[in-house]
């Protein structure tokens, strides 16, 4: 039962290790690729003698702002206003819906710095995640199954991953109502399309009440006991 119990705790870790990783790739690629193009044109700009202030990059990632949208009346209808699109292979040029984007306001908000003290706040409430799980597994290889320190671990990952999907909703509505505050766009209205992952909310209450399951067991072992 141990083996199992141990394969199946590898296999969560795995899952959680790859799409923390497949997260950071995604995230590390589009950085290499703002990086390449802001070199690329920084190189054509020294070529060409103009010269721009040395932290102007950075100032511009500061002013990103990330908006999500959905096309108005006629425009999402018929498409007959707004963007378009390429397509290399056949040359045609075709209308384009806009769902995600990244503007850049000449006005600079500190809301990047805000998003950023939220992901690091993700990043400790995952740590504060593994180091539970990883004593839950050490409890249970120990025979430690009907102990309090077994609840408490749950307890502490449940309402971990309850924080993480709460703070993926303070990100996002922070996001959105900042938007509604400072853009209005003419074919399109500013909305939510990504959420938090419900699943996270799953895993949270599921955790939770596998605490209270073992809760209930510890309770009934030691009533067993003084009645022997």
């Amino acid at each position: 039962m141990k083996k199992k119990f141990n394969f199946y705790s590898g296999l969560l870790i795995a899952a959680i290790v790859f799409g923390i990783g497949l997260h950071m790739f995604a995230t590390g690629y589009q950085m290499y690729q703002g990086g390449k193009a802001g070199w690329e044109m920084a190189q054509k700009e020294r070529q060409m003698g103009i010269k721009k202030h040395p932290f102007e990059s950075l100032q511009r990632l500061q002013r990103m702002a990330p908006v999500e949208l959905m096309p108005k009346g006629d425009y999402l209808m018929e498409m007959n206003a707004g963007d378009s699109i390429v397509n290399l292979k056949t040359g045609e040029k075709m209308p384009m819906m806009t769902f995600m984007g990244v503007v850049l306001p000449e006005k600079s908000s500190n809301r990047m710095g805000v998003l950023q003290g939220i992901g690091y706040l993700g990043f400790a409430l995952i740590i504060i995640f593994f180091v539970a799980f990883i004593k839950l597994v050490i409890g249970v290889n120990k025979g430690r199954i009907f102990e309090k320190s077994m609840e408490t671990q749950l307890a502490w990952g449940g309402w971990t991953v309850f924080a993480m999907y709460v703070l993926g909703w303070a990100s996002t509505l922070y996001t959105y109502f900042l938007n509604v505050q400072e853009f209005e766009f003419e074919v399109y209205d500013l909305c939510i399309v990504q959420m938090p992952d419900i699943a996270l909310l799953y895993s949270a209450f599921g955790m939770l009440m596998v605490g209270q399951i073992f809760k209930i067991g510890r309770k009934m072992k030691e009533e067993q006991e003084l009645t022997i």
